[in-house]
């Protein structure tokens, strides 16, 4: 018997737990070993499986030596990061969820379990239910990754979708948005972009060695000023609005370059039909090329899918954690790329005076504005121009051309 203690028992650990118990035949095949579920953590009073105990006290997990492995699915980091911190410390295993504990301290917690010849692993925390992490370090270990861009917020994804496809504003997408259940009653993390913020700071030190935490990552903007117009100006050059995170590794500097912006995704790209609540994430490799992981990026159930993938990884190699995949360096973040950039930008105003700013621009009407796509340029050439411009004719926020 493998003993299991779930820490915060919401959406997705109560999933973990419901996946636990109605697949326990096919995961104890998987295995070899019986999967048990021994202890929930929560501050709640929750109805609970049968054999299952309730406690409130998190000392009655770390002193209980049947829990070989503890599921954090708590959130955030206030009491997040101490209780794993002690169960690694303590020589316990530990799978987690949480995109905000590994964004800000991630390379200590997998020192920390190295260290004590444990592992920690967090599958969950970037796509959901999407495999993500283990096939860029496993699968994918044999190329060079050199860029990902992704839909990784399926809230924002949805409240992106809706606006094009109904018309609707940005705050009616979002109220209904709440009443589904789809964004918190605080969306700031989501539609500010600091969920997808974290979860490309976990990626790109997947890919790429990068030092995990997120606060680095600029620019980091969120759809909440993206308007009809944007949208209009989408359709005009045969595309839609997303929120992309993008980062791309510069080897021969061992940097790398990344930010999250509401993008401009023409219609032959393959994020362009990603909708609703559903992510995407392409991984470029330089053997491989491009390759793209789909799917529920949410939920309790796609969620824990991920969650117990990780649970069944420790479980095949509980004396001998899997050596994880390190890098020579740890490669820095460049806060001030000039790589060539494409913007599109609505406006009203003087279209000679646009064109003047913006050699080999193209122009096109959207509505009642005009929209201008800019032609390839370095970035910092790019900004420039363009806030020269902004004196001359007044101009939307600019999206960012994937």
């Amino acid at each position: 018997m493998i003993g299991v203690a779930v820490m915060g028992c919401g959406v997705v650990g109560s999933g973990v737990v419901e996946m636990l118990i109605e697949n326990r035949e096919l995961l104890t095949g998987t295995t070899g070993d019986e999967l048990r579920v021994l202890y929930m953590l929560d501050l709640r009073d929750l109805d609970v499986p049968e054999g299952v105990v309730l406690t409130k006290n998190f000392e009655d997990i770390l002193n209980d030596e049947r829990v070989q492995i503890v599921v954090e699915t708590m959130g955030g980091t206030r009491f997040a990061y101490p209780y794993t911190k002690q169960c690694l410390e303590a020589g316990r295993h530990v799978v987690t969820s949480n995109k905000e504990l590994v964004a800000d301290h991630g390379d200590e917690l997998l020192s920390i379990a190295k260290a004590h010849g444990v592992s920690y692993l967090y599958e969950a925390s970037t796509g959901g239910g999407i495999p993500i992490i283990r096939p860029i370090q496993q699968d994918l270990r044999a190329n060079k990754l050199s860029e990902i861009n992704g839909i990784v917020n399926g809230s924002t994804n949805y409240l992106l979708t809706e606006m094009r496809e109904k018309g609707v504003s940005f705050p009616a997408a979002l109220g209904e948005a709440k009443r589904l259940g789809y964004v918190e009653a605080n969306p700031a993390a989501d539609v500010e972009g600091w969920d997808a913020r974290r979860k490309l700071a976990i990626l790109a030190n997947a890919a790429f060695g990068a030092k995990l935490g997120d606060n680095q990552i600029i620019p980091t903007t969120g759809i909440s000023a993206v308007t009809e117009g944007d949208m209009n100006a989408a359709a005009a050059f045969g595309g839609a609005v997303k929120l992309i995170a993008h980062a791309h590794l510069n080897e021969s500097e061992n940097t790398w370059t990344g930010w999250v912006h509401p993008c401009f995704v023409p219609s032959a790209h393959p994020l362009y039909n990603v909708n609703d609540v559903f992510n995407a994430i392409m991984v470029h490799g330089n053997f491989v090329d491009n390759v793209m992981f789909f799917g529920r990026g949410a939920g309790s159930k796609p969620t824990a899918s991920a969650v117990v993938g990780d649970i069944v990884e420790v479980a095949q190699s509980l004396d001998a954690p899997r050596k994880r995949l390190e890098y020579a360096s740890p490669v820095a973040f460049d806060a001030a790329p000039s790589a060539p950039r494409r913007l599109l930008v609505r406006f009203t105003g003087d279209e000679n005076a646009v064109k003047a700013a913006l050699p080999g621009c193209i122009i096109k009407e959207c509505g009642d504005e005009k929209a201008v796509m800019t032609a390839e340029a370095p970035a910092d050439v790019l900004n420039s121009a363009v806030q020269a411009l902004s004196s001359a004719v007044q101009l939307g926020a600019p999206l960012f051309v994937l």
